[in-house]
């Protein structure tokens, strides 16, 4: 019988830092335009240089907490998943399914396959999230951009997926949430970059694209990590 090695080492994550960080600027040009409504209308014009410091920092608390969230629940999914497996030797294929849906949510980013995102979209749900964009305004003062950018962590995302398929192998809850707090970091610089750099400027050096060589990797050594879970190649300090 193979040892079940636990997913993941800790390698990957750096992936998925990276990943995030590259594919953050991505965020700008989908969710551009709502964070500079929200920075607009919580942090005015005339309001000093703290307060809209502030602002962008709980507007980033809410939107990683949200992804702590995602994860907890793709962790909870996985640990499902892997003791269901567990009895039969099929634990390896929670990480390879993992690692296809990470590697074809990267060949979205590069272009290479359709965004089935906005098939979401379509069916409503960008329509929930402006009814909660309305009442979220009206919270007070410092929880309005807490609940502004939980809103925004919950927009479909092919980025925030990629990241969900990799927390569902973390075998718990709250590694799950772990590790989507890992990717979440990773999007905080772009979000600040917003306020100081030309959206266009951004868009323009096509982080996106260059975004999915780190999940494309990551999704390699999840699905590499599961083939040696079956023993059909031999583990390693990667997998």
């Amino acid at each position: 019988m193979h040892h079940h090695h636990a997913l993941p080492p800790s390698g990957d994550l750096l992936l998925l830092f990276a990943a995030s960080v590259l594919g953050s600027a991505h965020c700008i040009g989908m969710c551009g335009p709502y964070v500079a409504i929200c920075a607009a209308r919580l942090a005015p014009q005339g309001a000093s240089a703290a307060v809209r410091i502030l602002v962008r920092v709980l507007f980033n608390a809410g939107r990683v907490a949200t992804y702590a969230v995602i994860g907890m629940v793709a962790g909870s999914t996985g640990q499902i998943a892997l003791a269901a497996a567990l009895p039969f030797g099929w634990s390896g294929a929670v990480a390879i399914v993992a690692g296809l849906m990470a590697g074809s949510l990267a060949l979205v980013l590069m272009g290479v396959l359709k965004d089935p995102t906005r098939v979401l979209a379509r069916a409503g749900v960008d329509v929930l999230i402006r009814e909660g964009l309305l009442r979220a305004f009206k919270a007070p003062d410092l929880l309005a951009p807490v609940l502004l950018g939980s809103l925004q962590g919950a927009f479909p995302c092919a980025m925030v997926y990629a990241a969900a398929s990799r927390a569902a192998t973390a075998g718990n809850a709250a590694t799950g949430a772990a590790t989507m707090l890992v990717f979440g970091l990773g999007t905080v610089p772009a979000i600040f970059a917003l306020s100081t750099l030309p959206a266009a400027l951004v868009r323009r050096l096509h982080t996106r694209r260059w975004a999915g060589i780190p999940l494309l990797a990551l999704a390699a050594l999840l699905i590499m990590r599961g083939l040696a879970s079956f023993g059909v190649v031999a583990h390693s300090a990667f997998w």
